[in-house]
């Protein structure tokens, strides 16, 4: 266990992770893609377990804006800790997008994110995608 019980200390870019998690689950909120990627190093690592997708996330900004302007699209976020180093936080909540059938459904998620220098390096989302669509991230 860390003596250390002060908050992380901010970054040289002044971001906080406490304060990228807010920004990053407000831009899923509101569905704006720009306000989303701008969190992310420019090298940063997208990893979707639910379905087998690992690729930096700027070779993905055409996908997840049609993603985020879907109706059917959601990801809310009911809660999360940040790693008393400041490195990592999870989020847990819920995903909702359009099944094979094509109705919409929500599983539980969990979002994992790393943080460096005041930036998103790794984002890595963990849930079921077995009912979902391949809608993109093919090759």
């Amino acid at each position: 266990m860390s003596r250390n019980m002060g908050s992380p200390k901010p970054s040289a870019t002044g971001r906080t992770a406490r304060s990228l998690v807010t920004a990053y689950v407000s831009a899923y909120q509101v569905k704006d893609v720009a306000a989303y990627l701008s969190l992310f190093s420019k090298g940063a690592d997208y990893v979707d377990y639910g379905v087998q997708v690992h690729k930096k996330i700027r070779q993905l900004k055409e996908e997840l804006r049609l993603s985020f302007h879907r109706e059917e699209f959601h990801l809310v976020i009911h809660s999360f800790f940040v790693s008393t180093d400041g490195r990592f936080a999870a989020l847990m909540g819920s995903y909702t997008d359009t099944e094979r059938s094509g109705r919409a459904i929500s599983v539980p998620i969990v979002s994992i994110l790393e943080f460096h220098n005041g930036e998103i390096i790794k984002e890595s989302l963990y849930y079921d995608g077995s009912n979902f669509k391949r809608r993109f991230f093919t090759a």
